[in-house]
């Protein structure tokens, strides 16, 4: 969950950066076609950055699916890490 998580936020990075760039490139007069691949670029993007969402929720689910059928280890260390992990990602950019 994590790496999809920073996958995630990277790509936010990218998004806004693309975005600059664009209306950097619209202020400053650069032809039709560049603009244009500019705003594929940020489709694309927006697009993976959707997907990393759908995939940290599903992940998440999982987790919390697994942790309620394993209450059982709720003393075992890895368990704590992934109800921590859990409680992370449900309170924060899930």
């Amino acid at each position: 969950m994590s790496r999809i998580s920073k996958e995630k936020l990277k790509y936010e990075e990218e998004l806004t950066d693309l975005q600059r760039s664009l209306e950097e490139k619209k202020a400053s007069g650069v032809d039709e076609y560049t603009i244009k691949k500019v705003c594929e670029l940020i489709d694309e993007t927006k697009m993976v950055v959707s997907d990393c969402s759908r995939r940290l929720t599903e992940a998440l689910s999982d987790l919390e699916g697994t942790l309620a059928s394993c209450e059982d280890l709720s003393e075992h260390e890895n368990y704590q890490a992934a109800k921590s992990v859990a409680l992370e990602q449900g309170s924060g950019d899930a």
